[in-house]
């Protein structure tokens, strides 16, 4: 078994976040309950509700910088 590298998080900004959006992946962590009041999402991003996260971490890409973002 390969060892992990360590995971950088940090919180950014709105405007930081736009200047990557052609780099970064999006993740909507919101929950379907949360996701039916407000449909509005950025384009192309990934729906995993915060609490299905640990679950589906396959799925997300490595090679990515992601931007998670919940109300």
């Amino acid at each position: 078994m390969t060892s992990k590298s360590p995971l950088k998080i940090e919180r950014v900004s709105i405007d930081d976040a736009l200047q990557t959006m052609h780099d970064a992946v999006f993740v909507d962590a919101r929950s379907a309950t949360a996701l039916s009041r407000n449909p509005l999402q950025v384009r192309g991003v990934i729906h995993v509700p915060v609490k299905e996260v640990e679950q589906r971490l396959r799925q997300l890409p490595r090679d990515r910088t992601l931007i998670t973002y919940c109300t």
